[in-house]
């Protein structure tokens, strides 16, 4: 496996100016540009569904607690499913309480998710904002909730393992090595742009991780004139 040095050698090659060996000057900013550089990458790819480190882990409800705190390191959630404590497998997945006609539910307010609120139950449906999970109905005991979604990886060490395939880490390098180039008086709108290409190989790899080809068509009903 890569390591967070094998980043810095790749970002030396490819700026031969930079001192980023082991106690070299360069060390602590190169690896702050490196971990940058695997933020914006993370930030992109979640945005992405079901692609490439899309994992699954568990969050437990409280008793009579209507909310749970988000799941530190998540970037994503695509999907929560009851866990059946007997089998300990997925009893149901949860419903998002999101759109109904033309109004958004809940407002940020956070009230109660359930139509009455003396009803506690195991969950069954949530809204999160990305800080508290909110059940509904509200739990009446601890339970289990097992989600899936994208976790950011571990920051990037010298003597750490990288967290991604060996595929990214020269565009991690190279969107390093840029970062280091900007200036006081430099303008920052070009790094966007430049990510979005940097990285784009590898998103478009990342985002058909789970694909192996193209869909076919199922025609259930056939109309004559």
């Amino acid at each position: 496996m890569a390591t967070g040095q094998t980043i810095l050698d790749l970002m030396e090659g490819l700026d031969a100016s930079l001192q980023l060996q082991a106690s070299e000057s360069g060390v602590t900013k190169g690896l702050i540009a490196a971990n940058a550089a695997q933020d914006y990458l993370e930030s992109i790819l979640a945005l992405q569904p079901n692609n490439y480190g899309s994992t699954f882990a568990t969050v437990a409800t409280t008793a009579d607690t209507e909310s749970t705190t988000f799941p530190s390191g998540l970037l994503r959630l695509d999907r929560l499913q009851y866990i059946n404590p007997t089998t300990s497998r997925p009893g149901w997945d949860l419903e998002f309480v999101g759109y109904t006609g033309d109004q958004y539910g809940p407002p940020v307010t956070y009230p109660s998710l359930q139509f009455d609120v003396s009803t506690t139950g195991k969950p069954r449906r949530y809204w999160t904002n990305g800080t508290v999970i909110l059940w509904d109905p509200v739990p009446d005991a601890v339970h289990t909730v097992r989600y899936y979604g994208l976790v950011a990886k571990s920051d990037i060490t010298a003597s750490g393992t990288f967290g991604f395939p060996d595929i990214a880490m020269l565009p991690v390098a190279q969107y390093a090595v840029e970062l280091l180039k900007i200036g006081t008086d430099d303008e920052v709108q070009s790094l966007t742009a430049f990510g979005q290409k940097t990285f784009g190989p590898f998103l478009q790899w990342a985002g058909r991780f789970n694909r192996d080809r193209a869909p076919g068509y199922d025609y259930r009903y056939y109309h004559s004139i």
